[in-house]
């Protein structure tokens, strides 16, 4: 056999996902330099999923940010706020869309949704609507219209508004008004409407020039201000004059979106563009931060998206996939063009992340579809859409699917390699097969183009010889034949790349031929 003898490196795919470190010796084996439009989910470099347009355009505006609002058990309504200064309802299925309100200040505008109401049997749920600017904006049950607020604090007249509100301890709360920026306010238990009848607020003191977002969180709320101070207000004993705050982190953010709760943690994106997750510590039934992305992504998150965007980009957190999207802007734009996804699905790997640039994604949110939370999104044109589709396109359309490997030497398996250049002998991919596609690889030796190889991947059964133990007529992976590679180099990179629709590519080996060169 013409490959008998050579050494074969194997990368196990899907153990990593994005590194940005410029260091490439500092990041393992297996780590990539670029992983887009893709998911970790199976533990494989897959192909994300598509995306599927929901009803109509509402017309060429764009959706700032978006709420699933269940009225009861068995309607279901999209909230969303428009870039004219508008709030608007669909019938439930993307389509009809119907005025709530009009007519709002559209300039500095920070749109956020809030769920509340619904305060004792037989009352009406209750959507919120609050942006900086504008009076706060109440929709009750599957009303024409949204009013405002019944019985607002004093402090919240004219242009001084609150940019954020959530529910806690029964309580709609809300805060960030500019008259009174480090002052949260809470509502009466038995009317989320009503700030007056039994006022109270706390006056955060601190870091930070303002409170900018807000959510529950343990028996308490955790605060954010602009652009630093975490704070958690301890709501555990019953008299609220006992209640207290404390700060918990440092760097703030930028906007009420960027902040979300996963799992049993919270995580959020400070001004600066670092990733933190606060967690509560059992020993002592506080909270802790910590920085999740500098280990990883180094200064790569930072230096390729837009942070002066950040006041209105939104974080949520996809339970379905155990994925954290990130909508934002790239660098140097203000579109939100690019996705930065951070997968918690693989623990003892800890952080893992990639991203997307194939969507418009001016925000995000979770739309419940057959009892499950989907990860849905808003665009510029007025266009709602149904992400993570099984159909692998883009309104029918492909988009590019990429993995690429950082260049090593592979000194970390064989330490007799560092430094020296290696024969490139053949290349050979093992995939999860999920119907015919092609994939296309690069092979790079010493930072130049070498080869350039096309696989068929196609569902085929397992063909012997296959290595055991395996079970018959069970699904199994699947190995392309060896493809043979010319040249040599001391340091080896591979990019892999597919873009045709429905093509649902999943890599779960990378097999690679070298023998040191004389």
């Amino acid at each position: 056999m013409p490959y008998d003898g050579v050494p074969v490196i194997q990368i196990e795919a899907g153990r990593e996902g994005q590194w940005g470190l410029r260091n490439r010796n500092a990041i393992p084996l297996g780590g990539l330099i670029t992983l887009r439009n893709a998911t970790l989910e199976d533990h494989t470099w897959r192909m994300g999923g598509g995306a599927v347009k929901l009803g109509d355009a509402i017309g060429t505006l764009t959706i700032q940010a978006a709420i699933d609002f269940w009225v009861d058990a068995a309607t279901q309504r999209t909230l969303v706020a428009l870039s004219d200064g508008s709030l608007r309802k669909d019938n439930g299925s993307g389509a009809s869309w119907a005025s709530l309100a009009s007519g709002l200040t559209a300039a500095g505008q920070v749109s956020h949704w809030t769920l509340g109401g619904q305060e004792s049997a037989g009352r009406a749920r209750k959507a919120f609507h609050c942006d900086r600017v504008n009076a706060v904006r109440v929709l009750s049950g599957d009303g024409a219209s949204m009013t405002t607020l019944a019985n607002p604090p004093a402090d919240w007249s004219g242009a001084n508004q609150p940019g954020f509100s959530l529910v806690a301890r029964g309580a709609l709360w809300a805060g960030g008004n500019a008259n009174a920026p480090h002052r949260l306010y809470r509502s009466l238990v038995a009317d989320h409407e009503d700030f007056l009848t039994f006022p109270y607020n706390l006056e955060i003191a601190g870091p930070g020039e303002r409170l900018v977002a807000g959510l529950p969180y343990k028996g308490g709320i955790l605060l954010w201000k602009d652009p630093e101070g975490v704070y958690f207000v301890d709501l555990a004993d019953p008299s609220d004059q006992a209640w207290r705050y404390y700060q918990v982190g440092q760097a703030g953010c930028r906007g009420p979106g960027n902040a979300a709760l996963v799992e049993d943690d919270v995580i959020w994106i400070d001004p600066n563009g670092g990733w933190h997750a606060i967690s509560a510590t059992q020993a002592t039934g506080s909270v802790r931060a910590s920085d999740l992305s500098m280990r990883k992504l180094g200064s790569w998150f930072r230096d390729t998206v837009n942070r002066d965007e950040f006041a209105t980009a939104q974080l949520v957190y996809y339970a379905n996939k155990q994925e954290v999207p990130f909508a934002c802007a790239g660098q140097g734009q203000t579109a939100k063009n690019r996705r930065v996804v951070l997968d918690v699905g693989r623990p003892e790997q800890g952080a893992r992340w990639h991203y997307w640039d194939r969507d418009r994604n001016e925000c995000l949110f979770l739309r419940k579809v057959a009892g499950v939370q989907r990860l849905a999104m808003g665009d510029a044109v007025g266009q709602l859409w149904m992400l993570d589709d099984a159909t692998r396109s883009a309104d029918g359309a492909g988009y590019g699917f990429e993995w690429f490997l950082k260049d090593t030497d592979f000194s970390e398996v064989v330490p007799e390699w560092s430094g020296r250049k290696k024969n490139l002998r053949f290349l050979q991919l093992e995939y999860d097969p999920r119907g015919t596609s092609t994939h296309q690889v690069s092979v790079y030796a010493d930072g130049v183009l070498r080869q350039t190889i096309a696989f068929t991947l196609d569902p085929r059964g397992a063909v012997l010889p296959v290595t055991l133990p395996f079970v018959l007529g069970m699904e199994t992976l699947v190995a392309t034949p060896r493809r043979r590679l010319r040249g040599h180099g001391t340091r080896i990179a591979l990019q892999g790349l597919s873009s045709g629709a429905n093509h649902d590519v999943s890599i779960a080996r990378v097999l690679i031929g070298l023998e040191a060169a004389e």
